[in-house]
């Protein structure tokens, strides 16, 4: 069976300034097939000068360890660049998995994506 995931691009929550922030929902599964494809679409939203991303996992159906090993490197190349990012709709089962692996216990997160950015 194909794995497969859709990423979904807004701009940020109401109180955000025009290029401000994003918010990347995640749909579907983010896992050793599929993350290659979402790190190359982060990379686009990387070079449009913003301060902030939010990524709403709140609709992600799986994620394994190549997933989230995936979110911690992004994370690491926009903070290089200056650009905040947050995880906004993390599930229980996710945030068990964050607290094993040691690099993404310390990700940022909210429950809404609108807090997250701001709004």
């Amino acid at each position: 069976m194909a794995t497969t995931m859709r990423v979904l691009v807004r701009r940020g929550g109401p109180s955000a300034r025009p290029g401000e922030s994003l918010i990347v929902a995640i749909r579907g599964e983010l896992d050793i097939a599929t993350a290659p494809r979402f790190a190359a679409r982060f990379d686009e939203f990387l070079s449009g000068g913003l301060r902030r991303i939010v990524i709403d996992v709140s609709r992600l159906t799986f994620v394994d360890v190549t997933g989230l090993r995936a979110l911690t490197t992004l994370r690491a190349q926009a903070e290089q660049r200056r650009v905040a990012v947050r995880l906004s709709g993390v599930s229980p089962q996710m945030r068990r998995l964050m607290r094993i692996i040691g690099p993404a216990r310390d990700f940022p997160s909210s429950d809404r994506a609108a807090e997250a950015a701001g709004g």
